[in-house]
């Protein structure tokens, strides 16, 4: 059997396909070839030659991984072909314009030019000579090759192509159903459940082994048992993998654990500051998979974010490196090989499930001989039992048990033997959609989608069924792995196993491959398929793209999911020059708009992404794409319209404009080969414009559908023209009317009746409905899959639906439903059914002004229901379903009326919140039903009470020991009881106390111990802070005086804002808050100084703003004494005498970043004594001029000037001496005029000039070779300077990678 594995002659057979497709006798080509009477002959010696190639690239494919020759002779081969491949497609491509032009003139011959077809237009004898002498140089150096056939001994053996055909198998791995692995299972479970017996915050928990043993499922399973979900208080998964990249890792984690947007651009310190909070006091277990980086630091910062959680957090680490075990953590679990028994029946499982009792008894004498050479690794098992499983003769079993593969010594590749085997299994089909996905790095979650629209693209597949037929075989061989399901922002779902990966990249032979990979100049020249990981600029990456004339694919990969800047010279001078793309992503770039001419070069381009994106316009010559077939645009929220000229796109198939802003245009109508629209937006005009009729003749909906102004839509008639039960695909539809009156109720019903959509539809939001009865359909139960239901603002239904009987609903939202005044057992639909809303989760009421009563029917009802919400319903005075076993969170507000007659059983509820209840018991009428259904809920976790005026008392001592956070805001009777055994032993996580007048007293015997206090609004003179607070915040309380410290508080941070007459901070704190680290004082202007004996040793951080009688007397403060500060702030009105630089101001030299803001001097001196200082800030200062020619601190990183009036030029020689100097942002300088005239320093990696409109040059000796990004921003004088390659200072920053000029942007240096 073959052992080769490189796939090059399976992508050539691909490119000789579509050749041979054009080329064929009754094809486009050929027939404008003879109508225009040329030469038919070069085509036809074109096709022999081709053929004749064809017929020995199997055995050359077998034979290069032997003989170097036969190597590069394919290599060659590959040019050439792809060589007449691009010439043919673009004969292909003037027939096609030609016949774009000839449609264009017979619509205008019907009035116009009644003799008007497409015989009129012919290929010119122009391009037919240019294109008949490139046609025939690239013959020639095909026949050089075709000689060397027989030196190079290549024997015909043409492929029959007959592709094989699989039984489906009935299902892909249960990854919870371990073999063998029992053990380790209920160990590692016994290790999460234990506490730490040194009472540990954090354990870390390594698993090692070698690739492919199984760690990954191992955690899985324990991250998925039922007694770890109920345990830890939040779970996240994380796959770490390579290149380690601190800032994405952080992002999903705060993904995996709350709603967080990846595309904000925030730095790693802010991630992680935000991490840290959102970790603290929670119980977590959190899985860091395929770890490889065993950087000390690197995990020193990365551990610190977990610190805080909660006693008993764990993570768990899988890796394959003892190093990171050693480094990460203690008792390392080592997982080995399976045991001979074990491996046999893993084999088994995946090899001869589903087959007859008699196959078993042949197979299974050699399939336990084969499950033994896999030598106990879970993924060569399941690998070996994949090619197996659809071969049921024993001569196919024994073919495998004999190759000669097993006997390879261990290769320097490191592919199991297993998996080669797995590869060479493939039929040819396979193989190179398999190798494409090369192009994908380690770990990376791809998309179905976008593979299978790649492989289209490019040739290797023909069609989206034989491309999803494809994805699903490799999928059953295992070689994919289905990782979750996929949604709006992470649409990947599909993961190849790092073996697997490093396969497809040896299989591709260089050319599906990464940039970042690439180590030598020739293999970039063979490179056919490339992605990249995306970055701000990308112009250095892009540009060794220069000569890649030959590219086929080009794919930005945004594995940090945020949206990223391209910069201008990318899409001017590098892309232009990849003539030869089929595919091409621009997706989450900061794109807002793409050169005019930009496509005209591209006539060979079937796949454009450009989704995700900033773009306003698509440019007209985006209309010239004539072989386009797949045009994403979804989430393109700026884009507005389409070109006029859409209809010339006559080979489009898939359109997407889903979560666009589009409405969608006439013209798409005219689309005539378009398969597949996604995300349709129909805005209903009337008759002159877009009617409810144009729907009825688009069959290829997808996705997600939209119709908007439904009141134009005049009866039933025109309804059932639009057909919507026919349009199966789509999955997702919005009906929406925007004026609310309407002449005839019934009318209305009927019109929504004949909008009945297909029974696949899973999303379906109703939004101002005018009738007042719903049509039947609504609640039929044949819509199983409808599973997230919305009515909003049907002002004038007087009745609900009967949704309790839709078996698969679980998101249900009403609102604005203004003529509801009861929700009857009709909502419940038959009540023979046992459970009605058997599937429900989530329900939501709001803004039902007359609604008064819940009809409960106490039958079972909402039995999983985890989450309720009412939202203004100011008449509601009905009860709550009485028993919801499954609700952990309720949110009641603004309903006045609301009342519970007793307490409601609640004992999984974890969130209550409560707002805007006038009553003396919240929710009761009496205070004691309150606390006693507050005492019933023994899971709660956070409790809210807002505007609840009535509220004066709140026995917190007696509430369930599971709280964790307590928020009471604007509840001005209220007042703290004090417990029964005369102390709180309520630990909490957080405690906030906005705005309640009668609270003066938050004594420890009053409150519980809080590790964050928030105090707003306390009008108490004087405040105790209780001894467990470690985290205090006080703000606007405008009587406060003084602040008094309880022994052994280990507060770590202090802030205190808008309180007025505080006098002075906690006296003796350097002995009461040893661990206090960071302290903000904001706008207490009667503090005077710092106390008697000064700030606690280890402080780190301290900002000072508004503080004018403090920042006064500044030569009083005696931080130098502070050995931990690291940061300093200090803001000022401008007021402060001057501080002369003799007398006593001194700082530590600990300090690494100094922010000043409105001080009317700064000593030079002081400034250069901080010789760690890396960050210097600055603000309306004055003297800044002298400072800078008198030298800043050599050590400085990062300087950022603002709202310096006399500022006029940045001094030459001063900035040279900064050696280390990295970053410089100047904002807001009016007289600036001139920056160092002889040059910046040579470290500058990052220059930002914003809003200084006198400045009028840059450095005569241009920018430094070290810089990659140059931001300039309002200075109108610069910026016909710098004006893209035609402005005078141009060239002078032409090799920066990065250059946005007037364009968006995040002042991401603001404080």
């Amino acid at each position: 059997m073959d052992i080769g594995l490189a796939v090059g002659g399976a992508f050539l057979s691909s490119v000789l396909q579509v050749l041979f497709d054009r080329l064929a006798p009754q094809g486009e080509l050929l027939k404008m070839f003879r109508r225009d009477k040329h030469d038919l002959r070069i085509l036809k010696k074109l096709r022999m030659t081709l053929l004749s190639l064809q017929a020995v690239l199997s055995d050359a494919e077998n034979k290069q991984a032997s003989n170097p020759y036969v190597s590069q002779w394919l290599n060659e081969l590959q040019h050439a072909v792809d060589s007449a491949e691009n010439l043919i497609e673009e004969v292909n491509y003037e027939v096609l314009r030609l016949k774009v032009e000839g449609d264009q003139c017979q619509n205008l011959g019907e009035t116009r030019h009644p003799q008007a077809s497409h015989l009129s237009l012919s290929l010119s004898d122009g391009f037919f000579l240019n294109i008949k002498d490139k046609l025939e140089d690239n013959i020639e150096t095909l026949e050089e090759l075709q000689k060397q056939i027989g030196f190079l001994d290549l024997k015909s053996c043409l492929d029959s192509g007959k592709q094989e055909t699989r039984r489906p198998s009935t299902s892909l791995v249960d990854e919870s159903d371990i073999f063998g692995r029992q053990n380790e299972v209920e160990e590692l479970i016994g290790r999460l459940l234990s506490g730490d017996a040194n009472g540990k915050n954090l354990t870390v928990l390594p698993i090692v082994g070698m690739g492919g043993v199984g760690k990954t499922t191992l955690a899985k399973a324990v991250y998925n048992d039922e007694k770890v979900k109920d345990h830890f208080d939040l779970k996240a998964w994380i796959c770490v993998s390579e290149p380690y990249d601190a800032v994405r890792i952080t992002k999903e984690l705060l993904q995996e654990i709350r709603s967080f947007d990846c595309m904000i651009n925030n730095t790693l310190n802010q991630l992680q500051i935000e991490l840290k909070e959102s970790l603290k006091g929670k119980k977590f277990l959190i899985v860091l998979d395929d770890v490889w980086n065993d950087n000390y630091d690197e995990w020193d910062d990365l551990r610190n974010t977990f610190v805080q959680g909660d006693i008993g957090s764990k993570i768990i680490v899988t890796t394959r490196k003892e190093s990171v075990a050693l480094m990460m953590g203690c008792g390392e679990m080592n997982v080995g090989t399976l045991s001979s028994e074990v491996s046999w029946a893993l084999f088994k499982r995946h090899s001869l499930e589903n087959r007859e009792p008699e196959e078993h008894t042949k197979l299974e004498e050699i399939g336990k001989q084969i499950a033994h050479k896999c030598k106990g690794l879970p993924l060569a098992l399941k690998a070996i039992a994949g090619i197996l499983r659809s071969k049921s003769e024993v001569d196919e079993w024994k073919d495998i048990l004999r190759s000669e593969i097993w006997e390879l010594p261990s290769r320097s590749n490191g592919i199991l033997p297993a998996l080669m085997l797995s590869y060479n299994d493939l039929p040819a089909h396979l193989k190179r959609c398999f190798a494409f996905c090369a192009i994908y790095p380690k770990d990376y979650l791809f998309c179905k989608e976008q593979v299978i629209h790649l492989w289209i693209a490019n040739g290797i597949v023909q069609q989206l069924d034989s491309g999803n037929q494809f994805f699903v075989e490799l999928r059953s061989r295992t070689l994919f792995e289905r990782v979750r399901e996929s949604s709006e922002w992470n649409p990947g779902e599909f993961l190849m196993h790092d073996l697997v990966n490093d396969l497809a990249q040896i299989a591709s032979s260089n050319l599906c491959i990464r940039l970042e990979d690439i180590k030598a100049s020739h293999m970039l020249e063979r490179t056919r398929h490339l992605s990249y990981s995306m970055g701000d600029g990308d112009f250095v990456k892009l540009k060794t793209l220069n000569k890649l004339e030959q590219l086929r694919t080009l794919l930005p990969i945004n594995i940090q999911r945020c949206l990223c800047r391209l910069s201008k010279r990318g899409l001017h001078d590098i892309l232009p020059r990849l003539t030869s793309l089929r595919a091409l992503s621009l997706s989450h770039y900061k794109i807002e708009e793409l050169p005019n001419d930009l496509f005209i070069k591209f006539k060979h381009l079937r796949f454009l992404d450009l989704s995700s994106t900033k773009i306003k316009k698509l440019p007209d010559s985006i209309c010239v794409l004539y072989n386009l077939e797949t045009l994403l645009l979804s989430h393109c929220s700026y884009l507005k319209e389409l070109p006029l000229q859409m209809e010339k796109l006559i080979n489009l198939h898939h359109l997407d404009i889903s979560k666009a802003q589009l409405k969608t245009p006439l013209q798409l109508s005219k689309l005539k080969n378009l398969h597949v629209l996604v995300g349709a937006k129909f805005f209903l005009t009337g008759s002159s414009g877009l009617r409810i009729e144009d729907l009825g003749e688009l069959h290829n909906l997808y996705g997600s559908l939209s119709i908007i102004e439904l009141q134009n839509v005049i009866d039933r008639r025109e309804a059932h023209a639009a057909y919507m039960r026919e349009k199966e695909h789509v999955e997702k539809l919005s009906l929406e009317w925007s004026v609310s009156i309407a002449n005839n109720s019934q009318n209305e019903r009927d019109i929504l009746d004949e909008l009945q959509p297909n029974t696949n539809i899973k999303e379906l939001q109703i939004a101002g409905y005018r009738g007042t009865k719903f049509p039947n359909w609504l609640a039929d139960h044949s819509f199983h899959k409808l599973m997230d239901l919305s009515l909003s603002d049907c002002k004038d239904c007087d009745s609900l639906p009967a949704l309790g009987q839709l078996p698969s609903l679980k998101f249900l939202t009403i609102r604005g439903m203004h003529q509801i005044t009861e929700v009857s057992e009709e909502f419940y639909g038959s009540l023979s059914s046992k459970k009605p809303f058997n599937s429900l989760e989530k329900l939501g009421f709001a803004e039902m002004p007359e609604w008064k009563q819940w009809h409960v029917l106490g039958n079972g009802e909402f039995p999983i229901l985890e989450e309720l919400w009412i939202n203004g319903c100011p008449k509601l005075i009905g009860k709550l379903p009485e028993n919801l076993p499954s609700l952990t969170r309720l949110r009641i507000s603004k309903c006045p009326e609301f009342s519970l007659e007793a307490p409601i059983q609640l004992s999984n509820l974890k969130e209550f919140k409560v707002i805007g209840c006038p009553k003396v018991g919240v929710l009761f009428d009496d205070a004691q039903l309150f606390t006693s259904q507050l005492e019933g809920m023994k899971q709660i976790v956070e409790l809210s009470i807002t505007d609840c005026h009535s509220l004066t008392s709140l026995p917190i001592s007696i509430l369930p020991i599971t709280l964790k956070k307590i928020e009471i805001h604007h509840c001005g009777k209220l007042k703290l009881e004090m417990p029964v055994n005369g102390c709180c032993n309520m630990f909490l996580e957080n405690l906030q106390l906005h705005e309640c007048d009668s609270i003066d007293d938050i004594s420890p015997e009053l409150v519980p111990r809080a590790r964050s206090l928030r105090v707003e609004q306390y009008c108490n003179p004087r405040l105790l802070i209780p001894s467990g607070t470690e985290e205090l915040c006080i703000s606007l309380c405008e009587n406060l005086e003084i602040l008094i410290v309880a022994c052994g508080t280990q507060m770590t941070s202090l802030d205190s804002y808008n309180c007025v007459k505080l006098k002075s901070l906690p006296e003796h704190m350097q002995e009461l808050l040893p661990f206090l680290k960071e302290l903000t004082l904001d706008k207490c202007p009667e503090i005077v100084s710092f106390p008697e004996g000064g700030l606690p040793f280890n402080l780190q951080v301290l900002w000072i703003n508004n503080c004018k009688k403090l920042v006064n007397r500044r030569n009083e403060w005696r931080l130098q004494r502070l050995p931990s500060l690291r940061q300093l702030g200090i803001s000022h009105d401008g007021s402060d005498e001057e501080v002369l630089a003799g007398e006593n101001f001194e700082l530590p030299c600990s300090i690494r970043s100094l922010y000043i803001s409105n001080l009317k001097t700064l000593s030079s001196q002081l400034l250069r004594s901080l010789t760690s200082l890396e960050s210097l800030c600055v603000n309306n200062l004055p003297q800044m001029q002298s400072l800078l020619e008198e030298g800043l601190p050599v050590s400085l990183s990062e300087l950022e000037l603002y709202f310096h009036h006399n500022l006029h030029s940045l001094p030459t020689e001063g900035l040279r001496r900064l050696k280390w100097l990295q970053s410089l942002a100047i904002f807001r300088c009016p007289n600036l005029q001139s920056l160092a005239r002889l040059g910046m320093p040579s470290s500058l990696s990052e220059l930002v000039i914003i809003d200084c409109p006198s400045l009028r040059s840059l450095p005569v000796s241009g920018m430094p070779s070290s810089i990659s990004t140059l931001t300039i921003y309002k200075c109108p004088l610069l910026k016909p300077l710098l004006e893209f390659d035609k402005g005078e200072y141009w060239q002078k920053i032409a090799h920066i990678s990065t250059i946005n000029i007037d364009g968006e942007f995040q002042l991401w240096y603001s404080r």
